[in-house]
């Protein structure tokens, strides 16, 4: 009997050993990938904060190109052309998607509205209502911390 407790107390100490060897691994691993991704130096890592400003952020990438990818007077002129291009497609999209959305949310409330009798309609307007003023209230206190 004590060589199978002497055993068993080393199979269990073994795999209790891995996982802290795993752990120690995993952990320096995720460690060093994490603090290991530095941007490279230039323009855009001189910066402690980083602009939220989109034109910031974009000025910031022309001249990041410009140094780095040493472009020059004509090629950085085609590069704004090139994101003004890009801003005018992705502000269709968010037109269209917009209008989608709209539309989506109009279907899915007539169609509620349907399946409710007439003394629930006020109150689901109600309830609408009050989720509407809510959900105003926080886009007002997202755009007063920025």
């Amino acid at each position: 009997m004590p060589k199978s407790r002497l055993f068993s107390f080393l199979g269990l100490l073994a795999i209790l050993l891995s996982g802290a060897l795993c752990g120690v691994f995993g952990d320096r691993l995720y460690s060093a990938s994490a603090a290991g991704h530095n941007p490279p130096p230039g323009p855009a890592s001189d910066h402690k904060e980083h602009a939220k400003d989109p034109e910031e952020i974009r000025k910031r990438i022309v001249e990041e190109m410009r140094l780095r990818v040493k472009l020059d007077d004509a090629q950085v002129a085609k590069l704004n052309r090139i994101f003004d291009d890009t801003r005018a497609q992705f502000d269709q999209i968010k037109r269209e998607m917009n209008e989608r959305s709209h539309a989506a949310w109009d279907r899915q409330v007539a169609e509620v509205k349907a399946i409710l009798r007439p003394d629930q309609v006020p109150l689901f307007d109600q309830l609408r209502a009050e989720h509407d003023a809510a959900r105003k209230r926080r886009h007002e206190q997202e755009a007063e911390k920025k």
